[in-house]
């Protein structure tokens, strides 16, 4: 009976252990947050069409527009469970809506999936009918745009015959450039130069996706899903070289461009933990970890001692 009970125990105490990894994890991101948007306006054009009966639309090309772009977000949501990236065409060929959405990789799919729903909220609430938008968040981002299918009768569905949504090569989208100065810290440019190079090859080898510390800088960089391996590296090159011209002394820096991202944060006072899920925000898990892994163990082995102690005292009285 003790054995058994023992065995039990220790089968739980190695679930446990086994998931607090993501639970601790899961509780510290900082996934949604809005770090920037761009909605574009509205095509003129569709407001010469004829209009509807619909109270809510103005004519019967934006019911079928808002129809289209909202299948095309229900769909990313429903895949975010099972994907960190989708790109995909929704619609007819008149009223079709092609783009994807991205997960920061490092990030459980729970969370993926909650914030690609953050992420269809603000693209209802904030761009509305807009002919395209891109929106990041901290753990996400979502990129659209309306299309016209020329072939009469295509299907829709069948989307990898067409070109979906391709945008110009390495440009600069946005930039977050950190207030505090770099200035008086020797080594600083040289220093970020070379953990950004780093980055550069890590998401080549890491698949798209890359986050180390490198001496006192902490990088995090990641490419679309869509982007293959080489030009991957390329796009980080590119970015490194922007946050170098862009936020030459800022001691943190975030940069966008059509195809990747890369942020960097700069910490002259003390030694980067291995653990950082945001730029600037330093999330100690592995104490955390430690600390929980180590009261659940105890509890489980004390329990396992006062069975124990029950166990022989029951043999005693039978005696």
């Amino acid at each position: 009976m003790v054995v058994h009970l023992i065995s039990l125990l220790t089968q739980t105490l190695a679930l446990i252990i086994l998931s607090l990894p993501s639970i601790i994890n899961t509780s510290q991101l900082d996934y949604d947050t809005l770090v920037f948007k761009q909605c574009d306006p509205l095509d003129a054009n569709i407001l010469q069409k004829a209009t509807t009966k619909s109270p809510n639309y103005s004519n019967q090309n934006l019911f079928l527009r808002a129809q289209a772009l909202s299948s095309f977000l229900r769909k990313l949501e429903s895949e975010s469970s099972r994907s960190k990236f989708l790109k995909t065409l929704v619609g007819n060929e008149k009223h079709a809506v092609s783009g994807w959405f991205q997960c920061r990789e490092d990030y459980p799919s729970e969370i993926c999936h909650k914030c690609v729903g953050d992420l269809r909220e603000i693209s209802s609430r904030s761009c509305g009918n807009a002919t395209s938008a891109r929106i990041h968040l901290r753990g996400c981002h979502l990129i659209y745009k309306f299309e016209r299918i020329d072939t009469p009768g295509a299907q829709v569905n069948n989307h990898h015959k067409y070109k979906l949504f391709e945008t110009p090569e390495h440009g600069l989208i946005h930039k977050i450039c950190d207030g505090a100065t770099a200035e008086t810290f020797p080594g600083f440019e040289e220093m970020r130069t070379e953990a950004l190079t780093a980055a550069e090859t890590g998401v080549v080898d890491g698949h798209g996706f890359y986050e180390d510390s490198y001496k006192l800088l902490h990088v995090v960089a990641q490419c679309d899903g869509h982007v293959e391996a080489c030009d991957c590296g390329e796009c980080i090159s590119s970015a490194a070289a922007a946050a170098a011209e862009e936020c030459r002394w800022s001691i943190a820096g975030q940069i966008y461009l059509e195809g990747c991202h890369v942020g960097y944060t700069y910490h002259p006072h003390e030694l980067p933990n291995d653990s950082y899920h945001e730029e600037g925000s330093k999330v100690n898990t592995g104490k955390s970890l430690a600390i929980v892994v180590g009261g659940v163990a105890a509890l489980v082995f004390v329990a396992i001692f006062f069975m124990f102690l029950k166990s022989l005292r029951k043999k005693g009285d039978d005696c």
